[in-house]
């Protein structure tokens, strides 16, 4: 139970075919100094290995577990913090694991008065499972791992940063008032052309309505990046999928008319083409993404 008298906090996770991992995640936000209002799993699985590594935690009643029949990430998020009863809903991921205080900093953070805080978030620290002797990611797509530090400094997000969805809290007042994440973005294994950026969405929505996005050092998650996530491959798939996502983002904004979609048409066009030439083949595959979409969602007005 959390300390009377304080915020309360619900944690959401929601989870897809980890089996192998969703256990740790649980143990460890039970490992925290305070301890959640509630901890609430929302299942995508195709099957029952899930559950079955559940069973145990819904039986000591450590969890509430939810089953979905549905997929997307966005959605999983929004069948969790409409179950949720805690002040804030903080919402994490199934293979990722939060460090023994998280709970705590977040409490902390949400109670000071010199921020109007809509989201907090914080370092997400990459712990590579393996480390592959043979290809580094470049320094400018790190954050695709995924990893992000700001520094030692409490304060607003710098730059186009937002907190990700690993690392992510919110009152839950704002999520009722706000109607949620939007569904037609975010990790969905419908879907072959991934779109993400429902928590970056979120977030840009409560900014524009005069809330703080903010990023506490001491907000702490870790990331695991499996050998399979360490190659030009992978890299180049994930940067297609980012180049989607802001195409998608940008066509639905209400300052982008057909005219825009156009000419963003055609300047990606010009990017790829210079990318291929120039051998870039990440950029390329991020220019790719963007022309996808544009061309399905923008021109021909399909659905993702």
């Amino acid at each position: 139970m959390s300390n009377p008298g304080s915020i309360s906090i619900s944690v959401v996770i929601p989870t897809v075919n980890r089996h192998e991992k969703i256990a740790r995640a649980i143990t460890k936000i039970y490992e925290n100094t305070i301890q959640p209002l509630e901890v609430i799993i929302v299942d995508q699985s195709s099957n029952h290995l899930t559950f079955d590594v559940l069973k145990p935690f819904i039986e000591d009643r450590r969890i509430i577990y939810l089953k979905d029949e549905g997929t997307g990430a966005a959605r999983s998020r929004n069948i969790g913090w409409k179950h949720a009863s805690g002040d804030i809903v903080a919402f994490t991921d199934d293979d990722a694991w939060v460090d023994s205080e998280w709970l705590q900093t977040i409490q902390e953070s949400f109670q000071r008065k010199d921020f109007n805080i809509g989201v907090l978030g914080g370092k997400i620290i990459p712990v590579y499972e393996e480390k592959s002797p043979n290809w580094n990611i470049p320094k400018k797509w790190r954050h695709l791992l995924p990893a992000y530090d700001q520094g030692d400094t409490f304060g607003h997000y710098t730059g186009n940063a937002e907190p990700a969805s690993v690392n992510y809290a919110v009152r839950r007042i704002l999520l009722e008032k706000f109607s949620g994440f939007d569904e037609t973005l975010g990790a969905n294994i419908g879907r072959s052309i991934q779109i993400f950026g429902e928590d970056a969405e979120f977030s840009s929505r409560l900014k524009q309505n005069g809330f703080d996005i903010v990023y506490n050092p001491g907000c702490v998650v870790y990331h695991p990046v499996p050998l399979n996530r360490q190659n030009q491959a992978f890299l180049n798939k994930r940067l297609k999928f980012e180049g989607s996502t802001y195409a998608y983002m940008k066509i639905q904004s209400k300052s982008f008319n057909f005219i825009g979609v156009l000419v963003e048409t055609i300047k990606s066009t010009f990017k790829l083409h210079h990318s291929i030439l120039t051998r870039k083949t990440d950029e390329a595959c991020y220019f790719y993404g963007k022309l996808l979409i544009l061309v399905k969602c923008g021109i021909l007005k399909l659905n993702p």
